[in-house]
């Protein structure tokens, strides 16, 4: 089987799975609540790059929006005063739920924008921010692109997948996971062959004489026990928990006609698919120190008379993340 992340070099596959992932509402793509993840050390780099804009009239741009978390943390931090303006891009579809076209007047949202190439104005923005998305990009053109639209006494203020983090470690064992679930004796296999005869006993008809029904409830058999030794052994088994759970929901559920719980299955499928893309782009894109001390070499001969800093985003939890930030000196 080949590994789930190849589909990471096609754009259209990358924007249908990240569409298809905003579209449930979440408002970032690492695991957690807003909460949860605004309590850390990510909130506080972001608190510290919001206190230190100037006062009076602001606005910013977050590339890579995704459900807009950062454009909402902003305004939480800074929505009662006047004059506040948020631009939000991103190249896939976005569905922020938590959006309010009245109180949040002056956030606005656009969808199939690249940062690449930006629909803005030369020298638009006080602050130009990312969270996970600038290293998606193209860089050296996003990075262009960010700076061509920031103001010449403007912020730039990023925070990127680390290498080394808590992150692509727990995304590394994830996809394991996705391909243990999807191989052709895993568990997701095992259950579109024996979900026909479970549908057959809950509609009277008893399966146990037919040669096929045994191969079929053997396997499945074996494929839950493997899934047992592996959950047994993961580093962050909370996929293959959550999938041995809902697949004993789907069997328990499932009655004479095996028609709606093999659509489930083939739909649950599809996620784990979107889901590996994704994880793979996070770890395709994640920054090592070389590819950073690059980015910031690009930045500071961009913008020489500004001040540059970098710093590892970690808490108790681990690494989290590069945090950049472009300051006026």
């Amino acid at each position: 089987m080949e590994p789930i992340h190849d589909t990471v070099a096609d754009p259209s596959a990358r924007r249908a799975a990240w569409s298809a992932y905003w579209a449930t509402g979440g408002l970032h793509s690492c695991v957690g609540s807003f909460d949860g993840n605004y309590s850390g050390a990510i909130g506080d780099f972001w608190r510290g790059v919001f206190k230190d804009l100037p006062e009076g009239p602001l606005r910013a741009l977050d590339l890579a929006t995704g459900n807009g978390a950062l454009p909402r943390l902003l305004w939480e931090h800074r929505g009662d005063r006047p004059g506040l303006e948020v631009d939000a891009v991103d190249l896939a579809q976005l569905a922020p739920g938590w959006l309010d076209p009245v109180q949040h007047a002056g956030l606005r949202f656009h969808a199939g924008v690249a940062m690449e190439q930006l629909p803005f104005a030369d020298a638009s923005f006080d602050l130009v921010a990312s969270q996970y998305g600038f290293e998606y990009a193209n860089r050296d053109a996003a990075l262009a692109e960010a700076l061509r639209v920031l103001k010449p006494g403007g912020r730039l203020a990023l925070v990127m997948h680390h290498a080394g983090s808590v992150l692509v470690r727990v995304g590394r064992s994830e996809l394991q996971n996705q391909s243990l679930l999807m191989a052709p004796d895993g568990l997701l296999a095992a259950t579109a062959a024996v979900l026909p005869w479970i549908a057959r006993a809950r509609a009277g008809q008893d399966p146990s004489g037919e040669p096929e029904a045994l191969r079929a409830r053997t396997a499945y058999n074996a494929a839950v026990q493997a899934l047992a030794s592996c959950i047994a052994g993961s580093e962050a088994p909370d996929l293959l928990l959550e999938t041995r759970d809902w697949v004993n929901r789907l069997l328990a559920g499932t009655g004479a006609d095996p028609a709606p719980a093999l659509a489930a299955l083939a739909s649950y499928r599809e996620g784990l698919v979107a889901a590996g893309l994704r994880t793979g782009e996070l770890i395709e894109h994640a920054l090592d120190e070389t590819q950073l001390a690059a980015l910031v070499s690009s930045v500071q001969a961009a913008r020489p008379s500004g001040r540059v800093r970098v710093e590892p985003v970690a808490q108790a939890e681990g690494l989290l993340g590069w945090g950049l930030r472009l300051d006026p000196a």
